[in-house]
């Protein structure tokens, strides 16, 4: 017998697992699963069970990696697995072990049907430093991203779906804010895009993570991706140049017409492309030459804060060998100290002695008039216009 937990979504309780019964076909972060996930359950580990023909959004299966929940999949011949690694449970309690606890015993995986019917996709995980000015907004990276992968802009925002707000950085930002000092989860739609943007604000300036899905939308059958890819760093180039990230990989993968994660095997994602942001180089003390890709890398940002973007794959080259040997020149262990969240902690320093969310005003790269009236692309991804701000103030 378990301990009662009082919530409209339990199914079960044990001495491990809180067990959700998930019966739709697409599973989704509701309100109610939000509220769950976010509650401390001291040992016990949430579990979502499905049948095998479930699918989950990429709001859901963020929420569900980020609270250390499982998704356990019930199949057709009566077996359970992990939903998203195959893992086979011998029942539900299983599930209550994280992998990282699990220990090194060999374990069979099931066969796993094959997914069908993908489409190619570009997922890019990004970090971005900003200064903690009234005129710096959320969102600017997701818009350059998906408008140079697809054409396509986000179109609603929410922090549980369905999603009921139409896209708005500045609302989206001062949400975030009137969070703080709690970090928070924002989940991004679009035609053609499904993503989350987590912003921490502190008195340091903010920071925003963003890892984003898109289809890659090209004319020419064959060269989609490669056509992609080149659109994709162009558009990380223009992010150094605007903003202040610290890194950013890009990875090719086959997906669902919907942007859901499906129990089903997919073909091997392909890392392509790595940005190391101006103050992972300053920091590290980079220099192209450095680097097992250097001679392909791309020099981007300001004059005083560059950047590096390098090549990794494309359509015909697997890239794994080249990321590993990247990081290897640059060193897992101080890499892993960069990345270390909360971020703005971790950079506190150098935040302080080069006063770096504050030398893009120097180069005129984040007040720029010019950027704001630029035809063809959004708005600064770290400040909006000031004047529409006070208008959308006014209307909301």
């Amino acid at each position: 017998m378990g301990t009662p937990i009082r919530h409209p979504l339990v199914d079960a309780v044990t001495s491990r697992v809180v067990r959700v019964d998930g019966r739709g076909r697409v599973l989704r972060l509701s309100p109610p699963l939000a509220d769950l996930l976010r509650r401390r359950r001291h040992r016990r580990r949430v579990v979502l069970v499905s049948s095998e023909r479930s699918r989950l959004t990429v709001g859901l299966r963020s929420a569900l990696v980020e609270a250390g929940a499982a998704w356990v999949v019930h199949d057709d011949r009566g077996d359970l697995r992990d939903g998203l690694t195959g893992r086979p449970y011998v029942d539900v309690d299983d599930a209550g072990t994280p992998v990282e606890e699990v220990g090194t015993e060999v374990v069979e995986f099931p066969e796993i049907s094959q997914a069908i019917d993908t489409r190619i996709q570009l997922t890019v995980d990004l970090t971005i430093l900003h200064r903690a000015a009234h005129d710096t907004s959320l969102g600017g990276a997701v818009e350059l991203i998906a408008e140079a992968v697809s054409g396509s802009l986000p179109v609603s925002w929410g922090v549980t779906e369905p999603l009921l707000h139409p896209w708005d950085r500045w609302v989206m930002t001062q949400h975030a804010r009137h969070a703080a000092p709690e970090p928070l989860r924002i989940l991004a739609e679009g035609p053609h895009l499904s993503g989350t943007v987590t912003a921490r604000v502190t008195e340091h300036g903010i920071e925003e993570t963003v890892s984003v899905t898109v289809d890659v939308v090209d004319d020419v059958e064959g060269d989609s991706l490669d056509a992609g890819i080149t659109r994709l760093t162009d558009a990380l180039a223009e992010i150094a140049r605007r903003s202040l990230p610290t890194f950013a990989l890009v990875v090719a993968r086959e997906g669902e017409a919907d942007r859901c994660v499906c129990a089903v095997t997919y073909p091997p994602p392909n890392p392509v492309a790595l940005l190391i942001g101006a103050p992972s180089v300053r920091r590290l003390g980079l220099e192209l030459a450095t680097l097992p890709t250097g001679d392909d890398a791309k020099v981007v940002g300001r004059p005083s804060l560059p950047a590096f973007v390098l090549p990794l794959g494309d359509a015909r080259t697997a890239g794994w060998d080249a990321l590993h040997q990247t990081l290897e020149a640059v060193g897992p262990e101080r890499l892993a100290t960069l990345v270390s969240s909360p971020l703005l902690q971790a950079w506190e320093e150098d935040l302080h002695e080069f006063d770096l969310l504050h030398q893009g005003d120097a180069d005129g790269a984040e007040t720029s008039p010019a950027d704001h009236e630029t035809p063809d692309g959004p708005d600064d991804p770290s400040t909006d216009d000031g004047e529409a701000k006070e208008g959308r103030d006014s209307a909301s």
